[in-house]
């Protein structure tokens, strides 16, 4: 996507046509064209794209993503870099309590959004809801205030602490480590791979990440990331929401904004998991990629009824 951006050296404006372009997914190029201390007319202007085309790198090609969708991301990701809170981890209380509420009701607990905004904001546990809910309400901070605050690698250490912070001081028989039974997941056909096999699958997985992450846009490696994570279920409990945290990590280092996969969308949420447990990593792209531009941009009117 093409801009005009405005300098000031000295006493003048000046103006240049700038274009965006991404190289790698860790690299990004802008090219500019000089245009002078005035902004030129629409038909002016029409040559500078032309030298500004030339000028250009060829960008690289996403692997499940179309480019005006890449495109619409790196606008995403541009608008946002100003805004320090996001890129940095920190997000308003509001995000947070809206977070916490979908990523636990998706995995069955009952309270409502106004019930998890009284526990994280205001410090009050509502009447007649169970210890174990609320517990995994306030896990639901401690586990994003970990994952946001971390800055090495994606290693075994990582998204076992991770899954600890979820699922500490509830029933859960193991926290912070690989299970070591078998388990189903509701709602699905696919049988997570047997326990045995989970500490050789992750290490095999901490391998795939760091090749992945050199070719793959940070939003389908965040996809990618998150969908093998599922479909390992290395742990007791809390697989789902140790993967959107991570999933959220790989976004807010590259300078995404956080995503919450509401509760409502649920059933197109696993149906876009079965889909990449087949192989198929296109969908889930394409919905993560629906979530953020619903939650972040305006959209176009045919993508609100999509």
């Amino acid at each position: 996507m093409s801009f005009i951006e405005k300098q000031r050296h000295g006493k003048h404006d000046y103006f240049y046509l700038v274009k965006s372009i991404r190289l790698s997914p860790t690299k990004v190029r802008k090219t500019r064209v000089f245009l002078g201390r005035n902004v030129p007319s629409h038909e002016e202007l029409q040559k500078y794209f032309a030298e500004l085309e030339k000028k250009s790198p060829k960008p690289y090609d996403t692997k499940w993503l179309s480019k005006e969708v890449e495109d619409r991301l790196e606008d995403l990701r541009s608008s946002l870099v100003s805004f320090k809170g996001f890129s940095e981890g920190t997000v308003p209380t509001d995000f947070l309590v809206r977070y916490t509420y979908n990523t636990n009701a998706i995995e069955g607990n009952p309270l409502t959004l106004r019930q998890t905004a009284l526990i994280l904001s205001d410090g009050i546990t509502p009447q007649g809801t169970k210890t174990t809910d609320v517990v995994e309400v306030l896990n639901g901070k401690d586990a994003w205030e970990f994952m946001k605050a971390h800055r090495g690698q994606v290693n075994k250490n990582f998204v076992c602490k991770t899954q600890y912070e979820v699922t500490k001081n509830t029933p859960c028989r193991i926290q912070g480590s690989y299970r070591d039974g078998e388990v189903g997941i509701g709602g699905s056909d696919w049988k997570p791979p047997a326990a045995k096999e989970v500490p050789r699958l992750m290490e095999e997985f901490f391998k795939a990440y760091r090749k992945q992450k050199r070719s793959l846009h940070p939003v389908e490696l965040a996809c990618w990331l998150h969908n093998r994570l599922v479909q390992i279920h290395p742990f007791t409990d809390g697989n789902g929401r140790t993967a959107r945290l991570l999933m959220n990590w790989i976004l807010m280092r590259n300078q995404f904004p956080p995503a919450i996969i509401e509760a409502r969308n649920k059933e197109d949420y696993y149906k876009v998991i079965e889909q990449a447990d087949n192989g198929d990593h296109q969908p889930s792209s394409r919905f993560l990629v629906q979530q953020l531009l619903r939650q972040y941009t305006v959209l176009k009117p045919e993508e609100k009824t999509a």
